[in-house]
């Protein structure tokens, strides 16, 4: 045991150095032997409860890549900011596929899937989708702490041409407000010139007046046009695009330096010069290009079940409900400066977040619940578990923080093949069983 243990420490050390001088490094257990590493400060010493455990960690490496044979994307394992495991498998793009590669021969599919640089990477950025509703909760939640507004605040004070003026900002934040969900429009309703955005889907809100799905307070229903009304609202009251306020007020306290919008890579940041993609108006998909070098991790993309490419849809433009591209270091980053250290917002703040917040007029709680940006889950066995799930454009992602000791489990994949599906509670029984 002490000498495998001493073995570990010695590998452990050659990693750090191999992480330190290129941090675009393949996976690091490919140093031979998963070890814990902390994120802030990479030669900070193993936890000794991890390091004399190594039937927990064998164990852990032995599920990541049983889910390895399936997960095209990957698995980060911390408690606090110290990563306990962190694996990829596959590949940024699959090219398994001619959709979107019409162009291409099956030799030239082939050849280019196994090409070095399309071998993913722990820094490779994905698209959370709905994981991205805990960045526009907290924006929002920081307006409010600021006195810039306030959870009673009507959505008629913001947006009087609505036909939902009665709404509150708190129940667009636990979705109980009852709005129609902007996914199931027509899209005849939308200008589908470039990309929709947030501005255009406040139009056709007041233009087209689609129908509620209950009155304001009524009843509960997850729905992505509550989160998309948030960040215009944000921008609103900020006086700067959501982008920017989010930036510079969540993402940079947070250190998260890997982390973009959809409309940054393609070009549609506000203020710059509208791309001209030169597609047919109309079209529900977009096969364009991201910027090249607008930044410096590999940019995966999204793939369907069968393989296929997932093309860019139009309603990517819109962000606060999704639209956030980033890496599972980035996301571990703001889960411990967010939700354990509470350097973006006082400790009440975060408290009111991760509480159950979509109570019922009968007093009850539907089986879903939610606090702010946030799923909510009392686990008779694995204890009180706050977590966010993601599908679009191809990807599945799972984030999932367990306040009690600070355990973080995120599963990024760009492939919706449904791999880890389930498996978060495996990964739990094996942490707690083990641990």
């Amino acid at each position: 045991m002490l000498k495998r243990i001493s073995i570990a420490f010695f590998v452990f050390f050659l990693c750090i150095s191999f992480l330190k001088a290129d941090t675009l490094s393949r996976d690091s257990s490919g140093c031979g032997f998963v070890v814990p590493f902390q994120l802030k400060a990479l030669t900070a010493a193993v936890p000794t409860d991890i390091s004399d455990n190594p039937v927990l960690m064998d164990s852990l490496q032995v599920f990541a890549d049983k889910l390895g044979e399936r997960l095209n994307g990957t698995v980060l394992i911390a408690r606090h900011d110290t990563i306990l495991l962190q694996k990829t498998y596959g590949y940024l793009e699959l090219f398994k596929s001619y959709d979107g590669y019409g162009w291409m021969s099956a030799s030239d599919l082939s050849k280019r899937r196994r090409m070095y640089a399309n071998t993913m990477i722990n820094n490779s950025l994905f698209e959370l989708a709905s994981v991205s509703k805990q960045f526009t909760a907290a924006a929002v939640l920081k307006l409010c702490n600021e006195e810039k507004i306030s959870l009673t605040d009507t959505l008629g004070k913001f947006f009087p041409e609505l036909p939902y003026g009665e709404v509150t900002i708190r129940q667009l934040l636990n979705h109980t407000a009852g709005l129609p969900e902007y996914f199931n429009f027509d899209y005849e309703v939308y200008d589908t010139s470039t990309f929709v955005t947030n501005e255009q889907l406040i139009r056709v809100l007041a233009q087209s007046k689609p129908q509620r799905m209950f009155l304001s307070g009524l009843g509960y229903k997850y729905c992505n046009t509550n989160y998309a009304v948030l960040a215009a609202i944000v921008a609103q009251v900020a006086g700067m695009p959501f982008e920017q306020y989010v930036r510079d007020n969540l993402w940079k306290p947070a250190g998260m330096k890997n982390t973009y919008f959809f409309t940054e890579l393609v070009g549609l940041y506000p203020g710059n010069v509208q791309p001209e993609f030169h597609v047919r108006k109309g079209q529900d998909y977009v096969n364009v290009k991201p910027i090249e070098n607008i930044t410096s991790r590999p940019l995966t993309r999204g793939h369907w079940r069968d393989g296929r490419l997932a093309i860019y849809d139009r309603l990517n433009g819109i962000l606060g409900d999704k639209g956030v591209y980033t890496t599972a270091e980035d996301l571990l980053r703001w889960t411990n400066v967010y939700y354990m250290e509470y350097q973006i917002l006082q400790q009440r703040w975060i408290d009111m977040a991760t509480q159950k917040q979509n109570k019922l007029p009968n007093g009850t709680y539907p089986r879903d619940l939610y606090g702010y940006g946030v799923h909510l889950e009392e686990s008779p066995d694995h204890g009180f578990l706050v977590y966010h799930g993601g599908l679009w454009d191809g990807y599945h992602n799972l984030w999932l923080f367990r306040p009690a000791d600070g355990l973080v489990i995120i599963f990024l994949g760009n492939y919706y093949n449904s791999a880890h599906t389930g498996k978060s509670n495996e990964l739990l029984g094996i942490y707690d069983r083990l641990h």
